[in-house]
């Protein structure tokens, strides 16, 4: 079986494939081996599907806040703290880049360990992560996206994963014995000055 039959047993369109392709050249210099082998080939039709698309978001909040899966402690993270829904609610601004973020995830992952992004341990994941280039067209989105995980992990957008593993807002022990029942301030005089 050859390329081309392959990429069509993938049911990939040249539409998808160009997408990718250009998402290609846009990641990094290192894609010599995803273009010119049977592999890559293979890995381009799958880094555009919706499985491996959510997959490798799941990767990438996962690596901006690490949860059980990832952290040696096992605490919580950005998944957990259902940061999968805020990607993909479109008051957010994302879903509509978040095939091009994930297809170059994958890509660069792809080009530089042979494997998908969600595969990558943490370190590997951080290291693609850290080493996106300041002049890369994408950049824009990557940042985006790591800012919506911390906003859905510490502002408690979906659920509140986040406030109890900060314990925030906490207990308030000073204000117990105050109340908004109380007078601030003694009657005025006749003059409606303060005695």
């Amino acid at each position: 079986m050859n390329e081309r039959d392959e990429m069509k047993e993938k049911d990939v369109s040249r539409r998808d494939f160009l997408r990718v392709l250009t998402i290609l050249c846009a990641s990094g210099p290192a894609t010599t081996w995803v273009l010119g082998s049977r592999a890559g080939a293979v890995a381009i039709a799958d880094a555009g599907s919706e499985q491996t698309e959510e997959e490798t978001m799941k990767a990438f909040a996962d690596t901006i806040i690490p949860g059980p899966a990832s952290d040696p402690e096992g605490s919580v993270g950005g998944v957990e703290a259902g940061v999968l829904e805020v990607f993909y609610d479109p008051y957010y601004g994302l879903r509509p880049f978040i095939p091009l973020l994930a297809s170059g995830l994958n890509l660069t992952s792809l080009s530089q360990y042979r494997k998908p992004f969600k595969d990558l341990n943490l370190s590997q994941r951080t290291e693609i992560m850290l080493g996106k280039d300041d002049r890369s067209p994408i950049k824009p989105i990557y940042e985006h996206a790591e800012l919506l995980v911390a906003l859905a992990f510490y502002g408690g957008i979906i659920n509140m994963v986040g406030y109890d593993y900060i314990s925030f807002p906490g207990p308030a022990f000073g204000y117990y014995d105050y109340s908004f029942n109380e007078n601030f301030a003694n009657e005025g005089t006749e003059d409606g000055n303060l005695p």
